[in-house]
């Protein structure tokens, strides 16, 4: 029960992340002019780093015997620049507590790596968050 538990809350991840993937490439294709091409670079490093996560739940799922989901998790489409950065923090920080949550799960089944790699990706998300944050400051 406890690893069909841990499967479905790293497929609520994987979820998570594929429709990360999406919105940022959205966002980026939305942005334009001076502060846009900054944005479009780092939504460019950040797609990057969501995709790795993706790959990593799409392995775990596998090895513990779940089939990993395809299906993104849907999201808002603002149109302001700020409003899109203020969706993306408000969703990192969203992602860093479920990975952290997910972690303790990770924890109660002795999966000791996959725990400290969901922390570690929970900290991924907080850095992203700390980023989006500055981002904000600067519009």
């Amino acid at each position: 029960m406890g690893e069909a538990k841990l499967v479905r809350a790293l497929n609520e991840d994987l979820a998570a992340e594929w429709g990360t993937v999406i919105r940022y490439t959205y966002q980026a294709g939305k942005c334009s002019g001076p502060v846009g091409e900054h944005l479009r670079a780092f939504f460019g490093k950040e797609t990057r780093e969501e995709l790795g996560h993706a790959a990593f739940l799409t392995d775990v799922i596998v090895d513990l015997g779940g089939e990993p989901g395809v299906v993104p998790e849907s999201f808002d489409k603002p149109t302001g620049l700020r409003e899109m950065l203020e969706l993306d923090l408000r969703l990192e920080l969203a992602a860093a507590e479920r990975y952290l949550q997910h972690a303790q799960l990770a924890a109660e089944l002795n999966e000791v790596e996959l725990q400290v790699k969901l922390e570690a990706m929970a900290a991924d998300e907080a850095g992203h968050a700390r980023e989006l944050r500055r981002l904000l400051r600067g519009l």
